[in-house]
């Protein structure tokens, strides 16, 4: 490894990985530094997810990849495909370490790059490294902190806020909260393993909608014109009880009635892991995620990028699509 690396990645998701095997392709020395194991992300999803994304929009580096009779791809489809992408090309990778420490070398206009101190979470737990690199690049993703439902009855075990394999649920109501992709994905894979699903949403499912894919509506839809789950719209969890739950409408006068329910899976999204941004001084917005440049996917700390669900990339397409952009951006400015 270089005294001095051209491209520090954080992150060994679908976008750290696609940073990775661009900065590979234009020579760039390159780390990519994961705190747990690659693409951990697609790991912690239900075992039995079907992916929205085709194929085509999950692939990086260059590797095709292809489902089985050209169905979008699950996630052990998903998971083999990026292993082999990190094995066949060779990435250079340090998984399960974690930055505990970054601070720039002299002044920005001097262009002399960062220190970054790594830490090994096994293998030599404890054991630190310093890492000195021109430009971070941070993929980190934001699955590992899911949003709470704030609300009376909350922190009862049966409400939950991931869905590791549907087949515990067979034979009982379920009830799943959210109005994104990966509510109505769970409340869907729910129903097909036999639970009894009901999918409440603040406002109803409509194609190009902000977080909902045009084909995760029409499945949606489908699966509740043929009553195979129970889908209510302008409703949101007002409490939880141990055999029901209280919904209220959002808007109109419609009364408050109360479901029968044995688990709640709130699907509310995710918030990203603070601790890594103040380590790097990056100012946040208000939704918690670091400002940046829209052009240029540059933080207020020259020489820090964003890129992944840390840009608000909703999808796998965009996500990787943007860092592979801000490394071709500095293969340019490098050669400028």
């Amino acid at each position: 490894m270089p005294d001095l690396l051209d491209l520090f990645i954080v992150g060994a998701g679908p976008a750290g990985l696609a940073a990775a095997c661009a900065a590979q392709d234009a020579g760039l020395t390159y780390l990519v530094v994961e705190r747990q194991g690659v693409v951990q992300s697609l790991v912690d999803h239900p075992q039995q997810i079907q992916y929205f994304s085709p194929s085509d929009e999950m692939a990086i580096g260059g590797v095709p990849f292809f489902a089985p009779g050209g169905h979008k791809p699950t996630r052990e489809q998903a998971l083999a495909y990026y292993r082999a992408v990190a094995a066949t090309r060779k990435l250079n990778l340090a998984t399960w370490e974690e930055v505990i420490a970054a601070e720039r070398v002299g002044e920005p206009a001097a262009n002399e790059g960062f220190l970054i101190k790594t830490q090994r979470r096994i293998a030599g737990e404890g054991e630190t490294r310093v890492w000195r690199a021109r430009t971070l690049l941070v993929c980190a993703g934001t699955f590992p902190n899911p949003r709470p439902l704030r609300v009376p009855g909350a922190h009862l075990p049966k409400v939950l806020a991931r869905l590791a394999d549907p087949t515990p649920y067979f034979g009982r109501d379920v009830l799943v909260v959210g109005g994104g992709n990966s509510a109505a994905t769970a409340g869907m894979t729910l129903a097909e393993a036999g639970a009894r699903v009901t999918v409440a949403m603040r406002r109803a499912p409509v194609d190009f909608q902000n977080h909902l894919r045009p084909f995760i509506v029409r499945d949606l839809n489908i699966m509740a014109e043929e009553k195979r789950l129970t889908l209510l719209t302008n409703v949101c969890v007002a409490g939880v009880g141990s055999k029901s739950v209280h919904l209220v409408p959002v808007t109109g006068s419609e009364p408050a009635f109360e479901l029968p329910n044995d688990f709640v899976f709130a699907m509310l999204g995710h918030t990203a892991d603070m601790t890594l941004f103040h380590r790097l001084g990056l100012p946040l917005a208000d939704d918690g995620l670091p400002i940046y440049d829209d052009e240029t996917a540059e933080t207020p700390t020259p020489g820090i990028y964003v890129a992944g669900s840390l840009s608000r990339a909703n999808i796998i397409l965009e996500s990787r699509r943007r860092a592979v952009e801000i490394v071709e951006r500095l293969v340019k400015l490098r050669g400028a």
